[in-house]
């Protein structure tokens, strides 16, 4: 894994509003759509899809579109290898 990718995915979960974000779309097995993510975390539609949008860049969440909304889903793999880099870097 790429420092700066690290870097990037540590800045996007290092903002609480998007942790929280990460958090509920993480929960939801099967997706989560941006509008249920609004709706869970108390923020603003418009907010949301700027927090949405930095998480997807730092290639911690994918996103589909179905019809004229998006569901957006976890990457466990990139979780999982942020969590091994840490572990590593902590010895």
């Amino acid at each position: 894994m790429e420092k700066m990718e690290i870097v990037a995915q540590l800045s996007a979960l290092a903002q609480p509003t998007r942790l929280e974000i990460f958090l509920a779309i993480a929960r939801a097995a099967d997706g989560i759509t941006s509008s249920e993510v609004a709706e869970q975390t108390d923020t603003m539609p418009n907010n949301a899809s700027v927090h949405l949008s930095v998480l997807r860049n730092a290639g911690l969440v994918s996103s589909t579109k179905e019809g004229r909304s998006v569901t957006y889903r976890a990457k466990r793999d990139a979780l999982r290898s942020l969590v091994a880099f840490l572990l590593r870097a902590a010895g």
